[in-house]
């Protein structure tokens, strides 16, 4: 019985250790992410009750890499004129999704599908989630990376920026940066503490 007993516990101990195994790597619970629709625009030095400029909104679902979690989502963006863009996020070559840290990230990339100028190049966007409600907390920066329609250079400017915050220096050729407020909706940046930032 004890030798039985002994078979049995090893047999089962192996079968745990090949289930592990087989599953890969270990899933850490929630993903960091970034979420939301929302309208937003563009003033200087503004304040709430100062007309905005350059009036859109924007859909976004945002989700950072994370164990056997793939990054993944989407930016989708349009204003009432009718002019509508999208970055797959799910295409990690050419795509980011970074939050670093508590109601922050930095996310964006090639310009995928659209209608306007903007396709074919990359894009940054810096959020900063205020709080509630968003009107006028949530705020950040649209970050253009070039003017060169698929740039080596301005991709790889994005990544270095998504990844660290730094601009290049010297800047790439058609470089710019819009600052924009949240004036209706909702940005929700979802730091979970089990990554580590």
């Amino acid at each position: 019985m004890k030798q039985f007993l002994r078979l049995f516990f090893t047999i089962s101990a192996c079968l745990v250790a090949a289930s592990a195994v087989a599953k890969g790597p270990v899933d850490r619970g929630p993903v960091d992410k970034a979420t939301g629709e929302h309208t937003y625009g563009s003033c200087q030095d503004c304040v709430p009750g100062d007309e905005l400029n350059f009036v859109s909104h924007r859909l976004m679902s945002a989700h950072e890499a994370s164990g056997k979690h793939p990054q993944k989502g989407f930016i989708f963006s349009w204003n009432d004129d009718g002019r509508w863009l999208e970055m797959d996020l799910r295409d990690t070559h050419n795509t980011c999704v970074h939050v670093f840290a508590d109601g922050r990230v930095r996310t964006g990339g090639l310009v995928s599908e659209g209608n306007g100028p903007q396709v074919g190049r990359y894009f940054g966007l810096d959020f900063v989630d205020g709080g509630e409600p968003a009107y006028f907390l949530d705020h950040g920066a649209t970050i253009r990376f070039g003017l060169d329609y698929d740039s080596e250079a301005a991709r790889l400017a994005f990544l270095d920026w998504c990844e660290t915050g730094d601009l290049p220096d010297p800047p790439t050729y058609g470089l710019a940066v819009w600052g924009f407020v949240i004036s209706q909706g909702n940005v929700q940046v979802h730091n979970y503490p089990g990554d580590g930032d």
